[in-house]
């Protein structure tokens, strides 16, 4: 009769605790974009809103400038406006430090500065070729200059005063009669960054004075009034009538010389276009600086005659008169642009004044809006970021950033609009080493399932080749064996005086018997004709028949194998592991009493194997330790846990306890069973 033994089965999922089944593809994704998802959103939390980031991005700010510049200069047809000349509706006029030795008449005391004086001459010059607006961009706080105030009163329609100076001091303001005499009054103010770099302009840059004539409110760049006073003038319907009272308020210079020019010419921004940019808050507006020269004469140039020189020049033209020394030291403060590291301020003046008229005003995007889609793009990148293949990561995250990059100078060029560009390269750059690591972590797990599967199937059919040997070996070998133990017994009977054919059975006897024990240890036969908790006492009756050791095996719950719910293969590995540790015991430990005991807590259940013998150390265990490490890898393999340590109840020894989650009935019973053998 052949030996028919039950199939193995790899291990299903149904040994594994709940939260701890298999790693599979799809579950492997989610776990990816999710936390991808939540690495990227950490990151923008983290890094987006940096200050640092702000400092570094005006320096690419001004990158960006140069950039626009170069390209503007290399393809003329593809810049704005097609490379239009900014500067067609705008003149300089400027007044430097030859102008000032040969122009001006000797200072009086406690008189007007001589430079009132000189443009007491200058204006009726330019005023004579019909320009457009005269700009007043120049110091000329103190006592008013009688001949100017005559002169600013004659040409008051079109003449717009720049107020300069220390505005803590009202002293430093330009005299009453000077700022009633002219068209309107502005504030030259240009913002400077941290950098010193010079690149905003004061939209709505309002200076409010008491009586006293002290500041009340600073400056806001890009914010609105909440409903104060917003401009200064008289007679033009663009501020109070009057100037000179508490509470007084002016407009920066370019909100009010370019809707002025518009009024005139038809063309360029309405004043609510520029209110417009005061409904986001604290948001920049960027000059548009372009590579317009802007017509420059010297004031001399046109005070003393100059051949060629023609007043017609200033026709319908905004001329800006400013200084620009370069020697002496003045109140103007020196400046530079993303183009040029000296400018004088009339220059920024003209530009700011210019993109406004052009409406090429560059706003900042909304910080409230960005920081959303810096959450929403943070948390997009790490999830892909999480899944992308390593050898594809790198070149689509390079690729992504030089897009953006590309993207935002684009919008900077021809959409007037400034993206920050640094918080979206640190978010891409912390999302893809989160993502990386994710993606390592993630993948480095699967493979280790994939491993112990592998494993787990290199031990299925391990398994299956011993039961297979242990068949044959069974149905073919030992049943030769038989044979010739008989036909030695008949020798015996018909050789009655000779030994040998009774040597030759015992012999034989004893070479069945090992045959039994090697058919047994291939393929244990006992777990299916006995069970598994027989099979454990079995066990415990060999080391107490052969090593004579006092045995005990403790059933703490009387549950039937059947109950526990474990597969052919997970019972065997068990049974192998409780088989090493006996053997161990019985080869090294030298102990005279072990205790088995087996039982459900919990969810999961409990064998604890106990000897007095005489104990090892659980950190010493070397990889030579094929025992120990085989005990190891069979518990991996089923997802059971083995741990080594001292027993309680014994004063030596070693106290081997293997515990592994089972489903069904957790209930444990409430007698406890003793079977012991001598």
């Amino acid at each position: 009769m052949r030996l028919t033994l039950a199939p193995f089965k790899r291990q299903s999922p149904i040994i594994k605790p709940p939260g701890q089944s298999a790693l599979k593809r799809d579950g492997l994704l989610f776990q990816r974009l999710f936390w991808g998802a939540a690495a990227g959103g950490l990151a923008t939390i983290l890094l987006a809103e940096s200050p640092v980031l702000d400092t570094m991005e005006m320096n690419l700010l001004e990158w960006r400038y140069k950039v626009a510049h170069e390209i503007d200069r290399a393809f003329p047809m593809l810049a704005p406006g097609n490379g239009r000349m900014r500067a067609d509706d705008i003149s300089i006029v400027t007044y430097d430090d030859e102008d000032q030795f040969d122009l001006e008449e000797d200072a009086q005391e406690d008189g007007p500065h001589p430079i009132q004086g000189v443009l007491a001459r200058l204006i009726p010059i330019i005023e004579s070729g019909d320009p457009l607006l005269v700009v007043l961009d120049i110091d000329l706080s103190g006592r008013a200059n009688p001949e100017l105030v005559k002169t600013l009163k004659r040409y008051k329609g079109n003449i717009v005063l720049a107020l300069s100076g220390n505005l803590d001091n009202p002293e430093d303001f330009p005299a009453a009669e000077l700022r009633q005499s002219v068209l309107t009054c502005a504030y030259d103010h240009v913002i400077k960054e941290p950098s010193g770099l010079v690149c905003r302009m004061p939209i709505s840059a309002n200076i409010f004075l008491g009586g006293d004539g002290a500041t009340k409110a600073g400056l806001t760049a890009g914010a609105g009034t909440n409903g104060a006073i917003a401009g200064a003038g008289m007679g033009d319907g663009l501020g109070p009538a009057r100037l000179s009272f508490p509470g007084e308020a002016f407009e920066s210079l370019p909100e009010v010389v370019a809707p002025l020019m518009s009024s005139r010419v038809g063309v360029g921004p309405s004043k609510s276009q520029l209110s417009s940019f005061n409904d986001q808050d604290q948001l920049p507006i960027y000059i548009k600086f372009g590579d317009g020269k802007y017509p420059t004469l010297r004031t001399s140039q046109i005070l003393i005659p100059q051949p060629g020189f023609n007043p017609e020049r200033f026709r319908g033209k905004v001329v800006m008169i400013g200084t620009n020394f370069s020697q002496k030291a003045d109140n103007t403060p020196r400046v530079r642009t993303p183009l040029s590291s000296k400018v004088p301020n009339v220059l920024i003046q003209a530009e700011a004044i210019s993109t406004l008229h052009n409406n090429e005003a560059i706003k900042s995007f909304p910080h409230s809006i960005l920081h959303h889609l810096l959450l929403l793009l943070g948390g997009a990148l790490g999830a892909v970021s999480s899944v992308l293949p390593l050898a594809r990561r790198t070149t689509a995250f390079l690729t992504t950033a030089m897009v953006l990059v590309f993207a935002t100078q684009i919008a900077f060029m021809w959409l007037n609009m400034h993206f920050p560009i640094l918080p979206i390269l640190a978010v891409l750059m912390l999302t893809y080493v989160f993502g990386t690591l994710i993606y390592l972590d993630t993948d480095l797990r699967l493979r280790n399932k994939e491993l112990a599967l592998a494993r787990e199937a290199m031990q299925v059919r391990a398994e299956e080749e011993r039961q297979r040997i242990a068949e044959d070996l069974h149905d073919e070998t030992l049943p030769a064996l038989s044979s010739v133990a008989r036909m030695a017994d008949r020798l015996a009977h018909d050789l009655s005086d000779n030994p040998v054919p009774r040597e030759m059975r015992e012999k034989l006897d004893g070479a069945i018997s090992e045959m039994r024990r090697v058919i047994n240890d291939l393929h244990p036969s006992v777990l299916e004709t006995m069970g598994f908790k027989p099979a454990l006492d079995n066990l415990l009756s060999i080391l107490s028949r052969e090593g004579n050791v006092r045995v005990e095996l403790i059933d703490l719950d009387q549950k039937d194998d059947s109950e526990y719910g474990l597969n052919n293969l997970v019972k065997l590995q068990l049974y192998r592991i409780v088989q090493e540790s006996l053997n161990n015991v019985q080869k090294h430990a030298q102990a005279s009493e072990v205790k088995l005991e087996i039982g459900l807590k919990g969810e999961e259940l409990h064998i604890i194997i106990k000897d007095n013998g005489r104990g090892i150390n659980p950190k010493s265990i070397k990889p030579e330790s094929h025992g120990l490490v085989n005990i190891r890898q069979r518990a991996q393999l089923i997802g059971a846990s083995v741990e080594w340590r001292k027993p309680v109840e014994f004063e030596s020894g070693t106290e081997v306890a293997l515990s592994i989650f089972v489903p069904g009935d957790t209930n444990q019973a409430p007698q406890i069973a003793h079977q012991a053998h001598a």
